[in-house]
């Protein structure tokens, strides 16, 4: 089954993709959140056969909910009307940290981060689904 990760944003969304198959979780692009949004998410479920899409929760360090969590599920909702896919929503915190951290140990500079952290945070909070998947 193909997967679609995002890490959602006020601003930007980050975007990866996976094979339940191949189990490992790929990061593809950081999308502005605007009225292309949708464009670009309809282009990737189509070319890539999506069929399930996991959507980062920004939960709070004590597993409430965070502040755009009802902008996320509005959007959690639209995803399942225009493209008729289930979406499923993940624990993502710390993934952004995390990839940040591993963006740096990379070598990659600070100021660069954010032109592909937010693909990365969703490439790792799909990973994590995809191995608890595999449990």
């Amino acid at each position: 089954m193909n997967v679609l990760g995002i890490d959602f944003g006020l601003t930007r969304i980050g975007i990866s993709v996976a094979s339940t198959e191949s189990g490992i979780a790929f990061p593809r692009e950081v999308v502005k959140r605007n009225d292309h949004l949708f464009d670009v998410l309809e282009k990737i479920i189509k070319t890539d056969d999506i069929q399930q899409v996991v959507l980062g929760m920004p939960l709070k360090r004590d597993g409430s909910v965070g502040d755009i969590y009802s902008e996320l599920d509005d959007f959690a909702e639209e995803i399942k009307e225009r493209f008729n896919v289930p979406v499923e929503l993940y624990d993502e915190r710390y993934t952004t940290k995390l990839a940040e951290y591993r963006l740096s140990k990379a070598g990659i500079k600070a100021k660069d981060h954010k032109d592909i952290a937010d693909s990365v945070a969703a490439q790792i909070l799909l990973q994590e689904w995809i191995d608890e998947l595999a449990k």
